[in-house]
Formats: C-alpha cells, sequence, structure tokens
C-alpha cells in the first residue's frame, strides 16, 4: 500500500473517529438533559397537583373519598372525563380501598400507576413519567408500577423523596423513581438527531477523502522527489538537489537531504582527487624504483624480472628472441680526462639515444656503470644485430663535441639469439662474451652468434 493511500485512509478512518466520538457524545448528553428537563418539569407539575389535591381536602384519604384523583388530574388538565369511570391509561388512577370486583383483587388496585403528562404542548397524551406517591409514614399510595399499595418505601429511595406539605405537616412523599417514556414528538427530536449524525458522519467522511487526495497528493510529490533523489544517488549521482517548500518537516529533511548530498558530492570528489593523486604517486614511486636515476632508463632488478617473462613466452610459444649487452668504449678515460660531470652527461645522452629508437615492445635498461642491456621480442638474430648496428651509428655520429670538442663517444655490443641457451640470465651471459670478443676486436662494433 503506498502512503499516500496510508496517509488518505488515516485522515478518513480520523475524521470519521472524530465525528463518531463528537456525534455519539453530543447525542447521549442531549439525550441525557431532555430526560432531565422533562422529569423535572413532570416532578414539578406532579408536586403541584398532588399539593393542590390535598391542600383542598387536606388529607390523601379525605381526598380521594372525595374526588379520585385521576379525576382531580384530568379536570385540572382540562381533559374530559365523559362521566366514565377512570382507566388506567388516561394518567395516574388514585388509590384507596381495594375495590371488590369480578377481578377479585383483595390487596389492592393494579400496580402500575401513572401521573398524567404537564401542561402545555401535547397535554393529553400518554404521560412521560411515572412518580411513586406514599403517606407521611412512607406507605405507597401510588406506587407507579414499581411498589404495590401499602408497600413500605425502603430506606434508600427515602432520602430523594420529596414531602408534600399541609398546614405545616408532611402529608405526602413524592419519590422520582420510575421509567422515561419518551413522547412521539420527543422521538421525531431524537430521530432528527440521529439522521444529523448520519450526515455528519458522511460529510466528514467526503471532506476527509478529498482533504486526503488534496494533501496526500502534495507529500507524495515531495516524497517523490526525495525517492528520485535517492535513486539518482544510489545510480552513483551523488549530487542531488530536490526542491525545499514550506517550512515543515518534509521541508525539513528535504533541506538536510540536500546538505547531505552535498557534503557526499564533495567529499566523493575529494576521495577521488586524492585517490587519483596516491595512483600517481604510487605509479611514480613505481617508476622509480625500477627506473634509473642517471639515464632514466629501467634499471637491472626490473630488467632482469622482465626479462625472465619475455624469455619464457618465448619459450613456451617456440617464439624468436634476442638479448643484447652494450658498454660505452673507454668510459674511465672519459671520466678521467673530461671529469665525472661529463662522464655522466654522455650516460644520459646515450640513454636517450637507446630509448627513443626502441620499439613500444622492447626492453631496454641501463645494467650498471657503463653498461646497457637491451631484450628484443619476437625478434631473429640478423633483425636484432641490424638495430644494434644502427644504434651503435647513431651513438657515434653524436655530436659529442658540443659538450667538449675533444669529446668522442662509440659502444661495443655483443648479441645473442639461442633461447635453447635455457635461461635469459644464460643468454645475457652469452651476450657479454661476445661483447668481450667486440672489445678485443677493437671496439665500436656488434658481434653476434
Amino acid at each position: 500500500m503506498s502512503l499516500r493511500t496510508k496517509f488518505m485512509l488515516a485522515l478518513l478512518l480520523t475524521g470519521l473517529a472524530a465525528v463518531a466520538m463528537v456525534g455519539g457524545l453530543a447525542y447521549v448528553g442531549m439525550t441525557k438533559k431532555v430526560d432531565l428537563i422533562r422529569r423535572q418539569q413532570a416532578a414539578d407539575h406532579f408536586y403541584d397537583a398532588v399539593n393542590a389535591y390535598l391542600q383542598k381536602h387536606g388529607s390523601w384519604e379525605a381526598a380521594v373519598a372525595a374526588e379520585p384523583f385521576d379525576n382531580y388530574m384530568h379536570r385540572a388538565d382540562g381533559r374530559p372525563d365523559n362521566g366514565r369511570p377512570p382507566r388506567e391509561e388516561d394518567g395516574q388512577r388514585s388509590e384507596g380501598p381495594p375495590p371488590e370486583g369480578p377481578r377479585g383483587e383483595e390487596n389492592g388496585p393494579p400496580e402500575g400507576r401513572r401521573p398524567p403528562p404537564p401542561r402545555g404542548p401535547g397535554a393529553g397524551g400518554e404521560p412521560p413519567f411515572h412518580f411513586i406517591l406514599t403517606g407521611p409514614n412512607y406507605r405507597v399510595l401510588l406506587g407507579a408500577g414499581v411498589y404495590r399499595h401499602d408497600d413500605l418505601l425502603p430506606e434508600a429511595s427515602r432520602k430523594d423523596a420529596r414531602p408534600v406539605m399541609v398546614n405545616g405537616q408532611v402529608a405526602a412523599y413524592i419519590s422520582p423513581e420510575g421509567v422515561f417514556t419518551p413522547s412521539k414528538q420527543e422521538l421525531q427530536y431524537l430521530a432528527a438527531m440521529r439522521e444529523a449524525l448520519i450526515a455528519g458522519v458522511t460529510g466528514a467522511a467526503v471532506l476527509a477523502l478529498v482533504l486526503g487526495v488534496l494533501l496526500s497528493r502534495g507529500l507524495s510529490r515531495k516524497l517523490s522527489h526525495l525517492t528520485g533523489a535517492v535513486r539518482a544517488m544510489h545510480g552513483g549521482s551523488l549530487l542531488q538537489r530536490v526542491p525545499v517548500e514550506g517550512k515543515d518537516e518534509v521541508a525539513t529533511l528535504a533541506s538536510a537531504f540536500n546538505d547531505m548530498s552535498e557534503k557526499l558530492a564533495r567529499s566523493h570528489e575529494e576521495l577521488k582527487n586524492s585517490h587519483q593523486t596516491i595512483l600517481a604517486q604510487a605509479e611514480q614511486m613505481r617508476e622509480l624504483s625500477v627506473r634509473d636515476a642517471l639515464t632514466k632508463l629501467h634499471n637491472r632488478r626490473h630488467f632482469d624480472e622482465q626479462a625472465t617473462t619475455l624469455f619464457s613466452h618465448a619459450v613456451r610459444h617456440q617464439r624468436p628472441f634476442s638479448m643484447v649487452i652494450g658498454d660505452i668504449d673507454h668510459f674511465k678515460r672519459i671520466n678521467d680526462q673530461f671529469s665525472h660531470a661529463t662522464g655522466d652527461a654522455v650516460l644520459r645522452q646515450v640513454g636517450e639515444i637507446l630509448r627513443s629508437h626502441m620499439r613500444l615492445s622492447d626492453l631496454v635498461a641501463r645494467y650498471g656503470g657503463e653498461e646497457f642491456v637491451i631484450a628484443f621480442p619476437e625478434t631473429e638474430l640478423p633483425q636484432a644485430a641490424a638495430l644494434c648496428d644502427k644504434l651503435r651509428n647513431l651513438i657515434e655520429g653524436f655530436p659529442w663535441h658540443e659538450m667538449h670538442p675533444d669529446l668522442k663517444v662509440t659502444m661495443s655490443m655483443g648479441v645473442y639469439a639461442d633461447i635453447a641457451a635455457g635461461t635469459a640470465e644464460a643468454m645475457l651471459q652469452k651476450a657479454d662474451a661476445l661483447l668481450y670478443r667486440a672489445k678485443e676486436s677493437g671496439r665500436n662494433r656488434v658481434c653476434f652468434a
């Protein structure tokens, strides 16, 4: 379920619950209030009627003997009795000595007794309340359907009983006990309240649904920006910006997200640059570790490692492979006659000539002192010898006089190209023997075998 749907449902349920709770409390409260008001009005009316009835006759026994209470209530309320005996459904029936009749009621009249309705609108209808009337000794005169005639009113009910005073003495007590019987108008009023409550619940549901759609649409749009930005960051694009709308929690989250994204992107860029710097430095350190500081050629350790690899490849695939070792002629004399600085300059220049005329697949290094070594993969002996002779001519023809008018530099080389020697080191030893032969033969030459 999407967040938008959850938000809509939350608003809907909240609205319905609020309306139901408020409406229900209002309905119950008003019902109780109406009951209380009606009960009080009916109680006051009944009290006034009983009080007038007893004031007129002095006592209940005298009053009942002179005029039944039901007739008195009918006459007081302006309701005709048509000269017929009062019926219990007409109102509060008076009670006296038990009448004799075919029902054989030896202990008194029926126990259900009801007072008349209060004067005013609706007078003459079904009385809404039943009240209990007792004598001064708390013996029940009107039981209201709760007690029988001449029953003793319980102690718990006596504290709420209201005395009826006649000539300064208690002539009777009225107890508010009874049952609420809503009138037709009250039932219509309560039905109208229920209809209003149902209408309110329906309106609240519609309003909550509309508000849920509107609010959730805005919230969903804001969160969709954040979701898309997070996915973009997950894809590698760390610098993301989402719109900050308003000052609510979502806006605070969007602002914090923008700050986080910016810091992450900046940190990532710094880390990337630092990584590149470290890689460059590592490469530089690696190069420094495998290169000769003076000539910038590879050093002996690197040459030995790579030459072994090249030799193994040649043996595995039965490919041609040539090894060369060269030595600058009379280099000690150069140092002694022209200075060590000049000797270093000669070494650098020879290294530059060798490096600039090598193929990408060739390997050249300063082996130590004035010695240089070269590995020619995929190169037969005649081709390797020709390349070495070219290098020798380039070294001899370089304008050394620009360094010193009397300076001349030549190089002797030995070339060996038989992988049957067994190892790269053995091939280099064979080439070194050929170099020695070149020097014995007059120097400035290439010997091969």
